[in-house]
């Protein structure tokens, strides 16, 4: 196919209308077409291992108040193998991506031509389109449609308040393709990434965006006979000024969990990063960080307490300490971020500082407060900014975001976003991004006992009964945790801000640390106050493993018998080290069964925190010299975790 289209091109002769250009993977699972019906309209199709998954469906565009997603002519300019490899940090350490690449000329029947750009890969199917010509563009609508499987189940984030579009803060739970148009009160506009689980065990989808800049995101609103469309914030359309491509639509494509967690197809459609801002010189590297907004008591954001929270992080060999709100009210703030700054980095603990973006987000005199800003933070000695409540994904908010990320970049300043949209692959473009909120984390558990306090209740059991999915005033129930290794955390790092023993919900003390373990981000913030965990001998057991904790993988195994929001049991390597950690997402007790044989070691060392029924608040801590095909059986306890530290004996 590729030689045959290579032919054509030289020779001049175009696959146009007449025509259906067909196209497949280089492993040759996945196969996808592009064509124009009958009216005109561009369509697409996938079909994955010989069945189809994504049903002829429109794609295009309206630019400048012309309507040109009819075309009379569709012509292939330019197919490419492209097999990359990269580096990547999360569930292993080199990415790669095999694809073909295809290049396509359209002429519309109105307005200007454009390009029609499609990666086939052996990971998944995306299109984008592009104008060359570099001139403004207002783009008043773009037509990006998905038809999955009428079977499909598919897993969503709800958030029952307005909040729901503005930081992807929701609960992650399912229904039937059928029902997501009328399950939520917020109506039937959804957040990506969207995760389906495919009919008769063929796999799994996720519909999500890669490349997000100089655009509007895109969000997907759900209609009645199940198919997918794009819908963005703005209703009028935005503006686009220099270069007009709009970011990759995606689908992700898997045969398994496993499959799913080590798909690299986001972060290979993300841009590389630019060498002029990030030489290879490690400065961008992620690690451990503590957070005194977990304890909020009389003492939050007392500089001197903040500098025992330093002590703390020391001791646990953590790397970064995070000031969050609160440390503009210092006196002289400047001189005194300055001073824990200095006194961070004497015991090998740097810091993160928190920023709301109103304050920033001002592009008068070229974004000057934001550069002062920036200025005076890397000055003070800080690591990296926090900043949050971007509330959105309109146009102007990502060139916002990006700006934050170059700007940042050029001072070799790390950057942790909160109260934002959904991952599209930024962490590859600018590594200096570390993490991103866009999820439901374990700070909700602490704004949840406030409100519980403010209403009376006596915690979790008081909003246990009146249990609402997507609900602002509950703990994070355990299906969701269950659920986020295979969906959120497939498109990029999340800032869930783990380990919260003094505040865990309906969940064990094994399963906070076990999420540790399964929700990936290159800069884990430890919500648990360092103090608590250091001085309750009850925890004594897991300091260990939250001391060593690595915060990216070499190598990830999902084991056998994970389900989204179910089970979530996975197998890590890092370095010679092997970790095996599980979450039960419901309210049964569950065994669970796994060989080390994965290790290829003969014999092992294998240290284990487990849970002990009846009790959440305990560990079960066990160490054991076993052979290295023996089977381990895992008691899970409702709502329950486990940990292993596999060594070679």
């Amino acid at each position: 196919m590729l030689k045959r289209l290579a032919v054509a091109v030289m020779s001049g002769v175009a696959l146009t209308a007449a025509g259906e250009n067909r196209f497949t993977s280089p492993d040759g699972k996945v196969a996808a077409t592009l064509a124009l019906d009958a009216t005109g309209r561009m369509t697409y199709a996938v079909s994955f291992c010989g069945r189809e998954v994504a049903a002829p469906a429109p794609i295009g565009w309206a630019l400048d108040g012309k309507d040109s997603g009819r075309a009379s002519s569709l012509a292939v300019l330019n197919v490419r193998e492209m097999h990359e490899r990269f580096p990547v940090r999360g569930a292993h350490a080199e990415g790669r991506c095999d694809a073909v690449m295809v290049l396509f000329a359209v002429t519309p029947c109105e307005g200007a031509p454009y390009g029609v750009q499609l990666a086939v890969a052996d990971g998944g199917f995306a299109w984008r389109l592009l104008a060359s010509d570099g001139k403004p563009h207002r783009v008043n609508a773009e037509t990006a449609c998905w038809r999955l499987p009428s079977a499909s189940r598919t897993w969503f984030a709800e958030r029952r308040s307005e909040w729901k579009l503005k930081t992807y803060a929701g609960e992650w739970i399912a229904a039937s393709l059928a029902d997501l148009c009328r399950v939520s009160p917020q109506g039937p506009v959804q957040t990506m990434p969207l995760v389906a689980e495919l009919p008769e065990g063929a796999g799994y989808a996720v519909v999500t965006e890669v490349a997000l800049f100089n655009y509007s995101g895109l969000r997907l609103e759900a209609r009645p006979d199940g198919s997918l469309w794009g819908n963005f914030t703005e209703k009028d359309g935005f503006e686009v000024v220099g270069r007009l491509a709009t970011p990759w639509r995606v689908l992700l494509l898997a045969p398994t969990l496993d499959a799913l967690v080590n798909n690299d197809f986001v972060a290979a459609l993300a841009p590389p990063p630019d060498p002029a801002l990030f030489e290879p010189d490690g400065w961008t590297r992620g690690g451990r960080s503590v957070w005194s907004w977990w304890q909020g008591d009389t003492n939050y954001m007392d500089v001197a307490e903040e500098k025992r929270v330093i002590d703390c992080a020391a001791r646990l060999k953590f790397e970064f300490t995070t000031l969050d709100e609160g440390w503009e009210a210092w006196s002289n703030k400047w001189a005194t971020l300055r001073e824990v700054c200095d006194y961070g980095r004497t015991n090998g603990v740097r810091a993160f500082v928190w920023k709301h973006s109103k304050e920033l987000n001002l592009p008068t005199d070229d974004f000057a407060v934001l550069r002062e800003f920036l200025d005076r933070a890397r000055d003070a000695g800080a690591a990296g900014v926090k900043v949050d409540f971007m509330n959105g994904e309109s146009a102007d908010l990502v060139a916002f975001d990006t700006r934050v990320l170059r700007e940042a970049a050029k001072r070799r300043l790390l950057v942790d976003f909160h109260g934002c949209q959904k991952p599209s692959g930024e962490s590859r473009t600018f590594p200096n991004e570390l993490t991103r909120e866009g999820v439901r984390g374990m700070e909700l558990n602490r704004i949840t006992e406030g409100w519980l306090k403010r209403q009376g209740g006596k915690g979790s059991n008081a909003v246990a009964r009146a249990y609402v999915p997507g609900g602002e005033n509950q703990n994070l129930p355990a299906s969701h945790n269950a659920a986020l290794p295979f969906t959120r955390c497939v498109t990029g790092p999340a800032d869930y801000t783990p380990i919260g023993f003094s505040r865990p919900g309906d969940t064990t003390w094994a399963h906070q640390l076990a999420a540790a373990y399964l929700i990936a981000s290159p800069l884990l913030v430890m919500a648990e106050h360092p103090q608590r965990l250091l001085d309750d001998p009850r925890l004594a057991a897991a300091v260990p493993f939250v001391r060593d904790l690595p915060t990216a993988w070499d190598e990830t195994r999902v084991l056998e018998g994970s389900r989204i929001g179910e089970l979530a049991a996975m197998a890590r390597r890092k370095g010679d080290v092997w970790y095996v950690a599980m979450l039960n997402g419901t309210p049964d007790l569950k065994l669970v069964s796994f060989s080390p044989s994965f290790t290829g070691w003969p014999r092992l060392r294998l240290t284990r925190l487990a849970d002990v029924r009846g009790r959440a608040a305990a560990f079960d801590a066990q160490e054991l010299e076993i052979a290295g095909d023996e089977p381990q059986i895992v008691t899970l306890a409702p709502c329950g975790g486990f940990v292993a530290r596999l060594e070679r004996k």
